[in-house]
This record gives structure tokens, sequence and C-alpha cells, in this order.
């Protein structure tokens, strides 16, 4: 699975915009091939950071969804941003679920009794 996070603060008077164009590609990104989720999050009462969220399935479909012309939206709401703004691309190959809690939760248990 890949994740890319981009973490953007806006230039004065340009956030609007940029949320608008973020949740236009949320919206078409649903149903895309690869792509697993996408969102757009914003601080608890913070004003400032935005962060853009998608998920997906390998890196060809990433890199394609990169090539499109719907990730042309992406990077206007990128060009409305103070600098620096951080892009990270994560591959993950690990993942762990509820399974972990709970055996972290057994030992941390066993341990204090």
């Amino acid at each position: 699975m890949i994740y890319s996070l981009i973490e953007l603060t806006p230039i004065p008077g340009k956030r609007d915009e940029i949320l608008e164009l973020l949740h236009f590609c949320v919206d078409r990104l649903g149903g895309k091939p690869g792509c697993l989720s996408s969102g757009v999050y914003e601080g608890n009462g913070e004003r400032e950071t935005i962060l853009y969220l998608e998920r997906w399935t390998s890196k060809e479909e990433l890199y394609r969804h990169i090539q499109s012309s719907l990730f042309l939206g992406v990077l206007n709401a990128i060009d409305m941003a103070k600098e620096p703004m951080q892009i990270t691309f994560c591959e993950v190959s690990d993942m762990k679920s509820m399974e972990l809690v709970a055996a972290l939760r057994t030992c941390s248990t066993a341990a204090a009794g």
C-alpha cells in the first residue's frame, strides 16, 4: 500500500480555493482503479494547516494518477500554499491491525500484574 500525504499552509485568502480544489479531487478519485481512499483534513480548531491524504494499492496506480489531468487540481492547490510544504510518499510493507493492540495490551497487563 502507498500513502501520499501533502501538508500545506494556504497563502492568505486562498484557503477556501485550496479546499475546493482538494475536495474536487477527492470526489473524483472515488472508484478510480487502485485508489483505496482519499481525504482532506484540517486540525481541530486550527485554521492553518491542511492535510491531503491518498491511499493507493500500488506505486504504479499512484504514478498513473500523478501523471493524470486530475492531479493538476492537487498541483494547483500546492501552488497556493506557503513554503515550505511537505509532500511524502510512504510505501507500507508491514501492516498490523487490532491484533497488535490486543497483544500489547495483554503484555502490559501481564507485566503490570
